[in-house]
């Protein structure tokens, strides 16, 4: 999949310069040899032992030198003028500081890879299997909520092209959440403390073998969400009983 990944990024046809970063948490599948060999122009960061997930995609960031960070992971494959359509879109919208890709399954499939904040009404709301009481909505959005372009709260950052001064506004990912979870704390930030705005633009696309690294976890994947999950509540709405939640909005 890594091989994949890397060889969609330079088999697009843009003319962008890019810097193709890529941070090894302790792989033993061969995958540093291989791509070093196949993609000599690839930067390679080998980490001796797995230090999850937020502080790779740190260390990863704080190398780079673009004006743009694009997060990719290595489960990815873009698809024909995905970079440019995002850069495109970051260009022509100026609110717009983050853009998520349209994800597709393997098979064909729209991915709903874009959700709102976890509040403790939209997980009961999705636990029930209702869509809205109210002015309370769902976790997860649709299907047809990813075939147009829109603001959303929280698009996955298995691919999320974001510019650089928001990042460095926001910050990095937050390194308690070492696996997950650490994508909905940094957009939470942005829309607790900025103005900004995160976009899916479904003119770019690309396929996502949803969850091929964290699934090998087996079950200690759900412990890690609901470990996730307490630490976010925790950060976020102990502490803001009385506040309002960023994104109310869009609930």
């Amino acid at each position: 999949m890594l091989s994949d990944c890397i060889a969609s990024i330079y088999a697009t046809n843009d003319s962008i310069p890019k810097d193709v970063i890529v941070v090894d948490n302790a792989s033993t599948d061969g995958s540093a040899e291989y791509t070093k060999k196949m993609y000599p122009d690839t930067q390679w960061i080998q980490n001796k032992t797995n230090l999850g997930y937020a502080k790779a995609v740190n260390h990863g960031v704080r190398l780079s030198k673009g004006d743009f960070i694009f997060l990719l992971n290595n489960d990815v494959k873009l698809l024909e003028n995905t970079t440019k359509n995002l850069l495109d879109f970051l260009i022509k919208n100026p609110e717009a500081v983050a853009v998520a890709p349209l994800l597709y399954y393997p098979d064909g499939r729209v991915q709903i890879s874009c959700r709102r904040f976890p509040t403790p009404s939209a997980l009961f709301l999705e636990l029930v299997g209702i869509n809205k009481i109210g002015s309370f909505r769902r976790w997860k959005l649709k299907k047809e909520d990813h075939l147009h372009a829109s603001i959303v709260l929280q698009p996955m950052a298995s691919a999320l092209l974001i510019k650089r001064f928001c990042w460095d506004t926001v910050g990095p990912l937050d390194e308690q959440f070492p696996v997950l979870f650490n994508d909905v704390d940094w957009c939470y930030r942005l829309y607790k403390h900025t103005n900004y705005k995160i976009y899916l633009c479904p003119d770019a696309q690309a396929i996502h073998h949803e969850g091929a690294s964290v699934n090998r976890l087996g079950f200690r994947k759900n412990i890690e969400f609901f470990k996730g999950l307490t630490k976010f509540y925790l950060k976020h709405f102990v502490s803001l009983s009385s506040k309002t939640a960023p994104g109310t909005l869009h609930e």
